[in-house]
This record gives C-alpha cells, structure tokens and sequence, in this order.
C-alpha cells in the first residue's frame, strides 16, 4: 500500500540502509535511509499505540474503502495483536521506504519480514515477493510427501535400520526438492526491467538460507519495481523482545542483513543508481 505523504520529514541521512554488490555489473549498489528513519519511528508509535497490524487506511490511499473493509473484517483476531513479538516469536524486522510516483507524488510503503504469526499478507503491508497462491499450493503438496516419509519413518521398529535409513534419505532428498521448487517461485527483479530466478541472483560462500528475499528490504524493493516507483529511502528496524543472540533490540535500527539480503540487493537495487561504487 503507497500512503501519499502531503510534505516530507527535514530529517535526511545519506548513510546506505539497504546495499549489496551486483555480479551482473560488477559494481555496489545501495539505498540510504534519506527520510525513512522519520517515518519508521511514527509506525513505531502508531503499532504501540493500536497494539496491533491493523493500522487504518489513511486519506488518499488508492483503492482505500475495500482495504478498510478487508481491515474491519480482520479486526480482533489475536493473530495480528503485537502481543505476538513480545512472546515465543522474539520480535520481528518491519521496514518503511519512502519513495515517489512517475508524477512525483512522494510517499511510503510499509513491511514485515517473513510471516506475522504464520501470515504471510496483511491488508496495508508489502506482499511478499513469490507468487503466495503458486507458493501455497507447492508447499502444501510437497510437505504431505515429506510427512508421509516422517510418518513411514515413525512406525518402523528400532532394528529395521536399512529401511529406515533408506526412508531418511529419501525424506531428505524430498525435502530438498521441494525448497528448489519453493525457491524458484521468487523471481527478483532490477530497474533496468531484468528478471532472474533467486538462485541466479544470490552471491554468497554461505550459502542460501531460508527466508532469503522474505526480509523488509527485499519486500520493499520489489513493491516499488512491480508498482512503478522510485525508492528515495529505506529504514529497518526491530519491535518487540530481543532475540536469543541479543543482535537485536526493540525500536534500534538496522541495515541489510549480510546473510540473506546483502546477496541479492546489489541485483535488486541495479539501475537505481542512488549511489554505486
């Protein structure tokens, strides 16, 4: 969801928020925070203040009665309560860009990384990058196989031990085939209009992790690419308790992650050219 702004905060920081090197042109292209960190701080006020995702549809949207009624629908299912990220989930990245219209109407655009509470598409936050029908429809036939191999593995008896490692190895070479398929659902784009698989685009010794290109940054980016707008700024940062290796903290802060978005954002961010070295 685009939220037009009627004027634009004073604060500005050149600082590169949002960053990673293209293999493709072999240069570093980055985002900084411009204005975001501003409008980051007020979602922040305004999530405490509702204690929830819901957060009304404000004037100008497009199309902003059907999404404040798919809103209203939602409203006190406990699933979107913020409750949730002081729990077991150990909070979680949310993210604004600001970023302007062909017709230069300046405005921001909101996200949450991966899932809130299972969900991966909130009315008024970016949908994820992969096609979350398509998606849906991968995993839930892939994982009844995978479970079925679980299920054939939990009747066997301790001394059936070639079956069972047989049983384990197929489990696992289901399991691999299905993140393939899952992964090649996400097709990353760039401003100059090119399109590569995930797995084309990714650049790293250590290899891809789960949840690549479901963080913030990459939500962002893809929304301003699909829906025609120009990113001026980018600012992630943290709500609710501290995860357990204490890198994060409630309301700080962060750039890119190294292991999932840093590899992908050189590509996503080509042609840009807010800043490239």
């Amino acid at each position: 969801m685009f939220i037009p702004l009627d004027s634009c905060a004073e604060e500005f920081s050149e600082d590169a928020a949002a960053f990673g090197y293209c293999t493709a042109c072999g240069k570093t292209h980055s985002l900084p925070y411009g204005s975001a960190q501003y409008y980051a701080r007020t979602l922040l006020a305004e999530l405490e203040a509702k204690g929830d995702m819901l957060l009304a549809v404000p004037e100008g949207v497009e199309g902003r009665q059907e999404l404040q009624a798919q809103l209203d629908s939602l409203e006190g299912n406990p699933r979107y309560s913020m409750d949730y990220l002081w729990g077991k989930a150990l909070g979680q990245m949310l993210g604004v860009m600001v970023c302007k219209k062909q017709d230069g109407t300046v405005g921001i655009v909101r996200a949450f990384s991966g899932q809130y509470d299972r969900i991966y598409d909130i009315p008024g936050w970016a949908p994820p990058v992969m096609n979350l029908p398509r998606y849906n429809a991968v995993n839930a036939a892939g994982s009844k196989v995978v479970n079925e191999y679980s299920d054939r593995i939990d009747s066997l008896a301790a001394h059936e031990k070639e079956l069972l490692q047989q049983l384990k190895k197929e489990r696992k070479a289901c399991s691999r085939a299905l993140m393939d398929e899952l992964y090649a659902l996400y097709i990353l784009g760039n401003f100059k209009g090119e399109k590569k698989p995930l797995k084309e685009v990714f650049h790293s010794t250590q290899g891809m992790r789960t949840g690549t290109a479901d963080c913030c940054a990459p939500k962002l980016i893809h929304y301003a690419q699909e829906n025609r707008l120009i990113p001026l700024g980018i600012a992630e940062f943290f709500y609710g308790a501290e995860n357990k290796s204490q890198t994060r903290q409630h309301g700080k802060f962060y750039e890119a992650c190294e292991e999932k978005c840093q590899p992908i954002l050189g590509f996503m961010l080509c042609g840009l050219d807010h800043n490239s070295e």
